[in-house]
């Protein structure tokens, strides 16, 4: 009996026991699965070997990765130099691909093998890096280098990098032709070529989304180069480049439409950076542009406002103007206006100083930009105020600087450290409709930095003979610009009551002198200019001069 009662209290009992165990366990043990995996994949053993001379002809190259690769993004980030095209098979064997040269190689030639920075394994993880092989079918291996840094897209590991040998006068047109080496870029925007042929090259940067190895305007960002560089193994030459959309064809307007009798919206093919012209309607009367200006949205898309009131019937409008990259464009286009009045109020398009900002300057004035152009009611000066602080009113002027321009000039100098506050009667401004920006008072405030709080920047553009240079000092915190100025090579500049924080300087040659940065064009082809960003930020102390030096790199 005490055996038999002793047999099922166990039987029973151990798996109390095992239960109790188990849900002990599951209360303090690691989660499941391990930490997340967060690294890309590395390429741990690969034929032929690096350098390698003498590789035979008749090759089958192989790549091996540290983990299952998403082998799509692998192909896609794969760069081979020279580009054999279709005459290549890929074959996969778990974590090994193996490129099948279906021809014979050339004799005595450097090929270059490069895996990109998106190169993923399959939970998404990039390699980060861009790794090269190179091999000789002859008894030396090539050696030239050429490096730089590209700026323009958020993702810069997604660009490719295409370097073309000049063999002749004759130009490179990356829309037809495939280049001789690819790399892709780093994820800070960094790319280097390494085992190049010595002679001259032209490199463009391209977000090749289709994967072609050519360059298909508009939809692909380009950036052009600033100059073409000649490649030996004594130096190493670098190139910026800045991506942009750029398209073959002139800007050219896409459609026109009368919103109302007081604008038109009109639509370009890509972006363009002035619009000016006439309105010619059903009589052959003509009216000319007043105003115009691109939507926040995109400088595709333009708001043009006549002189006067258009009449009912068929319109044509004829403009003109620059692109962004500094081309002249004209075209004609036909709209038809209804018997449709404006009644939409008139808005503040921007303010500087920015509402509810802190200004680093002094400002002369306050600058108002409204949506559309405007008229001050007689009421308005009297009834609008600029306050300093709590209670000290100031007199102002308010002018009406161009058609969509409000600008209010304090008579006297406005102190530091303090707040301001504008009140604006709203009910007097007016578009030319009528139409007011509002029934009420409408209020705005800024301050300005206390000097004490304020550092300079004083610096010099060295290692470079001559040139005009304009140089850039954006906030680190949250990547905003704070500065400009402009300066020669050698000549010292100055940038004065800079927020005590560290920012990324950053200047380009301004060759054209006009002050502003030039993409150059693929097509006819123009050189950009060249920018440099520095890689170390600059610390700006309170009540202190900072002293900094760009260090223009060598050409070559």
């Amino acid at each position: 009996m005490g055996k038999s009662r002793g047999t099922r209290w166990t039987r029973r009992a151990i798996p109390m026991v095992i239960s109790t165990l188990i849900l002990s366990c599951a209360k303090v043990g690691v989660p499941p699965g391990g930490p997340e995996d967060k690294t890309g994949p590395t390429i741990v053993s690969h034929f032929p070997e690096s350098d390698a001379i003498n590789a035979p002809r008749r090759m089958i190259a192989r790549l091996e990765f540290s983990e299952p690769v998403n082998r799509p993004s692998v192909e896609a980030a794969l760069f081979l130099s020279p580009d054999p095209r279709q005459r290549l098979r890929y074959r996969w064997s778990g974590r090994t691909l193996e490129l099948i040269y279906l021809d014979s190689l050339d004799a005595d030639r450097t090929y270059v093998i490069s895996v990109g920075s998106q190169a993923k394994d399959e939970r998404g993880n990039p390699c980060g890096t861009t790794y090269t092989i190179a091999f000789s079918t002859g008894q030396q291996i090539d050696r030239g280098s050429i490096r730089g840094w590209i700026e323009g897209l958020e993702t810069p590991q997604a660009v490719s990098l295409w370097a073309y040998r000049i063999e002749s006068e004759a130009s490179v047109d990356p829309i037809r032709q495939t280049a001789e080496y690819g790399v892709q870029a780093d994820r800070d925007g960094g790319f280097r070529f390494e085992y190049l042929k010595n002679g001259s090259y032209r490199v463009f940067a391209i977000h090749d989304r289709n994967r072609d190895g050519l360059w298909t305007p508009p939809a692909e960002p380009v950036g052009v180069p600033p100059w073409d560089v000649t490649v030996s193994e004594m130096s190493v030459p670098w190139i910026s480049l800045r991506l942009a959309q750029q398209d073959t064809i002139a800007a050219l307007i896409r459609s026109s439409r009368a919103v109302n009798d007081r604008l038109v919206d009109v639509r370009m093919n890509r972006p363009i950076s002035t619009l000016a012209g006439w309105f010619v309607g059903p009589m052959k009367d003509t009216i000319a542009v007043l105003d115009a200006y691109a939507d926040s949205a995109g400088a595709d898309e333009w708001h043009v406002f006549p002189e006067r009131r258009l009449t009912e019937g068929d319109w044509r409008i004829i403009a003109a103007g620059e692109d962004v990259f500094g081309s002249f464009w004209q075209d004609v286009d036909t709209f038809e206006v209804r018997a449709r009045a404006d009644t939409s109020r008139p808005r503040i398009y921007r303010m500087v100083p920015a509402p509810r900002s802190r200004a680093r300057l002094t400002p002369e004035k306050i600058a108002i930009e409204f949506t559309e152009p405007i008229e001050l009611d007689p009421e308005f000066a009297a009834m609008s105020t600029f306050v300093i602080g709590d209670s000290d009113t100031v007199v102002t002027e308010f002018v009406r600087s161009a058609p969509r321009m409000l600008d209010i000039v304090p008579d006297q100098l406005l102190p530091e450290g303090t707040g301001c506050r504008i009140f604006l009667w709203a009910s007097s401004i007016l578009d030319l409709s009528g139409n007011a920006v509002g029934d009420t008072t409408i209020a705005f405030d800024f301050s300005i930095w206390p000097a004490d709080s304020l550092g300079m920047l004083v610096g010099k553009v060295v290692d470079v003979d001559s040139g005009r240079f304009a140089v850039y000092i954006t906030a680190v915190r949250d990547r905003m610009p704070t500065a400009a100025t402009e300066t020669s090579a050698g000549a010292e500049f100055r940038i004065e009551r800079l927020p005590a924080i560290q920012y990324v300087l950053e200047a380009f040659h301004d060759r054209d002198y006009d002050g502003k940065f030039s993409y150059g064009s693929v097509r006819p082809f123009v050189f950009s200019e060249p920018f440099w960003i520095s890689s170390d930020t600059v610390l700006v102390r309170a009540r202190w001069e900072s002293e900094t030096q760009i260090k223009w790199p060598s050409t070559q």
